[in-house]
């Protein structure tokens, strides 16, 4: 039940991180930004599980010590009334720096791929984007029973989403990946326009 649980959570941010990044591919002034912010989105994922399983490994800690060891007298009303608020914010603020740190980070890589590499890369990524939300669309519709579900219908769909994902992006690499850089670069003007 656990792992499910973390599962979940995972899934809900890449779900998330592939709204926001169809979000920003349809406003042209963002779009250089798509990828990054997509994954500023999906890095809250496995930190919120990391902080879930430390804020566990805490209660089970703190129940050892002091009821040593009598697990069956632990009872946490909630978690931040067992931990506080004070660890909920840490771990927002640690996730937010480490989040916009692994985009930034990502922004500056990106940008210095050749193109041919680039566009392989957010072919791949987009790819897994529109499967993603295909997999959200299936359990949608799962749930609230929009049409007879079935397998070959969720199959036809995800093939479609992938397929229409990658192939989106591996036409138009160019507008996801704005200006050459000036500084600090190993490629040529030429490779960054795949000229």
């Amino acid at each position: 039940m656990l792992l499910l649980l973390f599962a979940a959570t995972i899934f809900i941010f890449l779900t998330l991180g592939s709204l926001v990044f169809v979000a920003c591919a349809l406003v042209p002034p963002t779009r250089r930004y798509a990828l990054s912010a997509a994954l500023w989105c999906a890095v809250w994922g496995p930190s919120s599980v990391g902080l879930m399983t430390l804020a566990g490994l805490g209660l089970v800690a703190s129940a050892f010590i002091s009821k040593a060891g009598d697990m069956q007298s632990f009872h946490a009303p909630s978690l931040l009334a067992t931990l506080g608020w004070s660890y909920l914010i840490i771990g927002v603020l640690t996730t937010t720096i480490v989040a916009t740190g692994a985009s930034w980070l990502h922004q500056k890589l990106v940008r210095r791929f050749t193109f041919a590499l680039f566009r392989l890369y957010a072919t791949v990524v987009c790819a897994g984007i529109g499967s993603v939300l295909g997999w959200a669309l299936g359990w949608w519709m799962m749930g609230k029973e929009v049409v007879h579900f079935s397998r070959l219908w969720w199959c036809v769909g995800m093939l479609v989403l992938v397929v229409g994902f990658a192939t989106a992006a591996y036409k138009n690499a160019r507008q996801l990946r704005g200006k050459a850089p000036t500084s600090f670069t190993w490629i040529s003007p030429d490779e960054f326009a795949g000229e």
